[in-house]
C-alpha cells in the first residue's frame, strides 16, 4: 500500500519539514491550548484535508462565524508545530505553566 503525501514542505525552527508531519494548535493568550488538529489527513474517500496556512487551520477549528468571532475576541492564536514536538513536549499538557501550577 502506498501512502499519499501532500508534497508540501514548511519551515519550522529553521528546518524544512513535510507538512504531513505537522499539526496546528489554537492557544489562549496565556499559552493554554484549546484545540489541536493535524495539518494533513488523507482518506480513501477524499474527505480529508490539507491545512497549509494558519487561516485555514483557524477556519477548520472554528467553522461557524460566531466561533471565529469568539476566538478573535478571546485572542486565540493558531500555531504550526511538528508532531514530533507535540509527542515530545506537549501530549496531555495543554495548560500553560500558570494554570498547570494552579491545578496542582
Amino acid at each position: 500500500m502506498t501512502t499519499k503525501t501532500s508534497g508540501l514542505t514548511v519551515t519550522i525552527d529553521g528546518r524544512p519539514t513535510p507538512l504531513d508531519e505537522c499539526g496546528w494548535l489554537q492557544r489562549r493568550p496565556c499559552g493554554c491550548i484549546v484545540a489541536a488538529v493535524v495539518a494533513v489527513v488523507e482518506t480513501v474517500d477524499d474527505s480529508g484535508w490539507v491545512l497549509a496556512a494558519a487561516d485555514q487551520a483557524h477556519w477548520h477549528l472554528n467553522p461557524a462565524k460566531r466561533d471565529r468571532d469568539r476566538a478573535a475576541k478571546a485572542g486565540l492564536t493558531t500555531e504550526l508545530i511538528t508532531m514530533a514536538h507535540y509527542r515530545d513536549h506537549i501530549r496531555a499538557n495543554w495548560e500553560c505553566d500558570a494554570h498547570r501550577t494552579a491545578a496542582t
